[in-house]
């Protein structure tokens, strides 16, 4: 029986030592995972992390986001000791990083005197409105659409005038 337990014992010993063990994310995961959790790189890591992480991304990250301008310009702070700088599209509360945020004083100020002053910027409906952005409405295609509509509607009253003064003549004399 002892024979048979060293084998076994041998087998489990084995067993044990090549069990998976749980790999530490590359570093270039780590600056990735980094810049996922607030949109910046936070903590330094070795200069060839974050090459290695502009290479890892994946393709729709590294062209629809600013991630791999925000770990380029980490690692230039990195290069230079200084501290990583914030994305440039901050998601965190405040926006620019720091913490810090400016408040501008309210626009309309009652007067400590007991009169109410007057409203000289009375609230806009809504926002300044950039003829030029995606999301505004494209007046050359709304001058475009009235033109074509106009015209569908002047052949068809063509149309049907020509119907109609067809369906009054007489039928010619034989």
């Amino acid at each position: 029986m002892l024979f048979a337990l060293v084998p076994l014992a041998t087998l489990v010993a084995m067993l044990l030592a090549a069990a998976p063990a749980t790999a530490a994310p590359s570093c270039a995961r780590q600056v990735i995972d980094d810049w996922y959790d607030d949109g910046r790189v936070d903590r330094t890591y070795p200069l060839h992390c974050y090459d290695d992480a502009i290479e890892a991304l994946p393709p729709d990250v590294r062209d629809y986001s600013s991630a791999k301008e925000d770990i380029q310009r980490a690692l230039q702070a990195r290069m230079r000791g200084e501290a990583s700088p914030p994305a440039s599209t901050d998601p965190s509360p405040g926006g620019s990083g720091g913490g810090t945020t400016t408040t501008k004083p309210p626009k309309n100020q009652t007067t400590t005197d007991g009169s109410d002053a007057k409203n000289e910027n009375p609230p806009e409906a809504s926002g300044q409105v950039d003829s030029d952005s995606a999301s505004s409405v494209p007046i050359p295609l709304l001058i475009l659409g009235g033109l074509a509509l106009l015209l569908i509607a002047g052949g068809s009253a063509g149309y049907f005038i020509r119907r109609y003064q067809g369906r009054n003549n007489p039928p010619p004399a034989v």
